[in-house]
């Protein structure tokens, strides 16, 4: 495994591929697991294994660093609730009640949130272009969880799951200005483990309850679902983490962050091949709007005179 990592390494581009493809996967066959799971008590499962596999890794780091850890106590707690408990599980939530395609299309979104929350709460600057971005990513949400319809904006017809998604991608965008803010001071896989454990300790209550009108017993569950379970922990959650960070090093955020629209794509081509799910034309045009939206916010630089001597100064 390490030898194939370390050869993976020379291609920068192929790991933030291969994490992309990985989350990709998420949204495409967890539709299919909480069928059978619920997904509070999924969301559970998955980090507990991601957890177990993912602390041999980094256990020395949290040793290392356990007075760094303590003083930001307050921080991992609300990236656990925020990034690692509240992201996921309200994900597999909503995929109850929508499709794998409008869950990574409305999940898009999150780069743009990013931006505007940093200029809300980090004070940086936003240009015009950036606004334009904002008003055309938010026209092509409107049209994917409207699908298009007019009588569905008049009478206010909306997939709650399109919703729950939207929630979803608040607290992502939450968890990523807080690690913009406060993820300099602390140590990466260190942090990811902790927040972790603080999210399933968050989360076992809201199993339990959800266990009160949805239980489970893990031994009626088939070998192959819980090989599903096993492949959501440990590739979209283990593998996916590690060629992420990465590829995000080697290359720099700027450049990565434009590898996370392939989410979509990859989401899109899955969930027709193995579930069935059909690209309709609303999603096409959202999708289209939502993307360009998200390039212009994210990256301002492509229409401006900057964008160049930054791409020169880069290569």
């Amino acid at each position: 495994m390490q030898a194939v990592f370390n050869k993976l390494k020379q291609s920068p581009y192929l790991l933030l591929v291969l994490a992309t493809f990985f989350w990709g996967t998420n949204f495409a066959f967890s539709r299919m697991v909480v069928e059978e799971i619920p997904p509070v008590q999924l969301s559970v499962m998955r980090w507990t294994i991601v957890s177990l596999v993912f602390l041999p890794f980094v256990i020395n780091e949290v040793k290392a660093n356990k007075a760094v850890l303590r003083a930001n106590w307050k921080v991992l707690i609300l990236l656990a609730i925020t990034g690692v408990g509240g992201f996921n599980t309200l994900l597999y939530i909503a995929i109850q009640y929508t499709t794998s395609i409008n869950a990574s299309l409305v999940n898009s979104l999150s780069p743009l949130l990013i931006v505007v929350l940093s200029v809300m709460f980090l004070k940086e600057k936003i240009v015009p272009w950036q606004l334009v971005g904002i008003v055309v990513s938010l026209a092509g949400v409107f049209v994917v969880v409207t699908g298009g319809s007019v009588e569905a904006i008049l009478a206010l017809r909306i997939n709650p799951g399109d919703l729950i998604v939207v929630v979803a991608v608040i607290c992502w965008s939450i968890y990523s200005v807080l690690m913009k803010r406060f993820g300099v001071d602390l140590p990466k896989k260190a942090t990811f483990l902790i927040t972790i454990y603080i999210a399933i300790l968050s989360l076992i209550p809201f199993a339990l309850f959800e266990r009160t009108y949805q239980p489970l017993e893990l031994t009626s569950l088939s070998p192959s679902l819980l090989l599903m379970v096993v492949y959501l922990a440990l590739f979209p959650g283990f593998i996916s983490f590690i060629c992420w960070n990465e590829g995000v090093m080697q290359v720099g955020p700027g450049k990565a962050s434009n590898y996370l629209h392939m989410i979509v794509l990859f989401t899109t081509l899955l969930a027709v091949l193995f579930t069935g799910e059909i690209l309709t034309k609303a999603q096409l045009i959202g999708g289209i709007l939502i993307l360009t939206g998200v390039i212009l916010a994210s990256n301002p630089q492509f229409l401006s005179g900057n964008g160049k001597a930054d791409k020169r100064a880069v290569s």
